[in-house]
């Protein structure tokens, strides 16, 4: 028995007695076939252009895809923070962990606000010591950087760049500083007379450079700049010590690092600038070790100021009691014999998704809890 074959676009008449398309037919199948791949191309080719676009290079070294990976996990964590709490078993009570924690991003405010508070000790404690300001940049050579600036002021690939990540250019810039450190300039010093604060910064192509404010005594200022003259290329490195009011020069580098201290809402490059510290893991400031540890200042800044603290950890007038395996605070007892801080067993910490838990003292510095 024969059959027709029929469908909803066309009539019996279209077919021959065997069931076959027409020569007619074939040819309006393949220009179907056709437009169906011409599609696909165009479709390849749009998202194509559309990968390339998230990935090209915005600001900072970071594209569009860097910024929003960025800002997808500092959301996640700030939701962790807000649903996470410390309980007290004893009263009940319940405070999010986003009211306690210490952060440039999820705290900016608190951040910034115990920043100025260690640059203003520092300072005071140089004008005490007698000490002057310096103040020096130091950058990396071009085989550090990922791109180079033509005169108009573009961004163009760099041939001698040697792969140098943010994170590793940091370091590289530590080097630097503990080569002028070594130096006998300073290193005849003793350490209470050699402090500093540093500050990291991203160059336009995302390469990091650094800048220091140090206090040295007055006797000892020129041979310092000496041997920075000596030991740095002058072309990207620079040391100043005609300074007037060095808190507030460090303070302007500090602003700019920390712009969500200042406003919710950022410009698009102040957005990238934020993200570059997250995605490169690059910590913004350093000092050294003059002030009181911030893993105690925290436990103890509602009876001491940083200033207090320093002097009294530094003439050893704390008894600081820690435990052997985690180095764990468990207590702090002045000369008197007074205790000024017992860790209080009966807050634990309710994480998202977790049962309670005991807080560790490296979370309880991170988050200045003083119980």
């Amino acid at each position: 028995m024969n059959y027709t074959i029929k469908d909803k676009y066309s009539n019996v008449a279209d077919y021959d007695h065997q069931g076959a398309l027409p020569l007619k037919s074939l040819s309006s199948a393949k220009s179907a076939v056709g437009t169906l791949t011409i599609y696909k191309e165009v479709v390849d080719i749009d998202m194509t252009e559309f990968i390339k676009e998230r990935h090209k290079i915005v600001h900072y070294g970071l594209s569009r895809y860097n910024l929003e990976e960025v800002e997808k996990k500092l959301k996640e964590q700030k939701n962790f923070l807000e649903f996470s709490f410390l309980y007290d078993r004893i009263n009940r009570n319940r405070i999010p962990l986003s009211d306690l924690i210490i952060s440039a991003n999820h705290s900016p405010q608190r951040y910034y606000s115990e920043i100025q508070n260690r640059v203003n000790t520092l300072e005071q404690i140089a004008k005490q010591r007698g000490l002057k300001p310096l103040f020096m940049t130091l950058t990396l050579g071009s085989e550090y950087h990922h791109s180079k600036t033509t005169k108009k002021g573009n961004l163009v690939p760099n041939p001698k760049y040697n792969g140098t990540t943010p994170k590793e250019a940091v370091k590289a810039l530590t080097k630097m500083f503990a080569k002028l450190r070594q130096d006998r300039a300073l290193k005849e010093l003793y350490k209470e007379q050699r402090i500093y604060f540093r500050v990291n910064e991203p160059h336009k192509d995302g390469t990091p450079h650094t800048h220091i404010l140090m206090f040295v005594p007055a006797d000892r200022v020129e041979r310092v700049k000496t041997a920075f003259k000596r030991l740095f290329d002058g072309r990207g490195n620079d040391i100043q010590d005609d300074i007037k009011g060095s808190t507030a020069y460090i303070m302007k580098y500090i602003n700019k690092t920390l712009p969500l201290s200042k406003k919710e809402k950022l410009s698009e490059k102040e957005k990238y600038l934020n993200a570059w510290y997250s995605k490169n893991r690059v910590v913004r400031f350093n000092s050294s070790k003059t002030l009181a540890p911030l893993g105690i200042y925290r436990l103890l800044h509602k009876k001491y100021s940083m200033f207090a603290l320093t002097k009294l950890i530094n003439e050893n007038h704390f008894k600081i009691y820690v435990t052997l395996d985690t180095n764990k605070v468990m207590e702090i007892i002045d000369e008197w014999g007074d205790m000024v801080y017992a860790r209080n067993d009966s807050f634990n910490v309710q994480l998202m998704g977790s049962n309670l838990k005991n807080y560790s003292q490296t979370n309880e510095s991170a988050l200045g809890v003083a119980v």
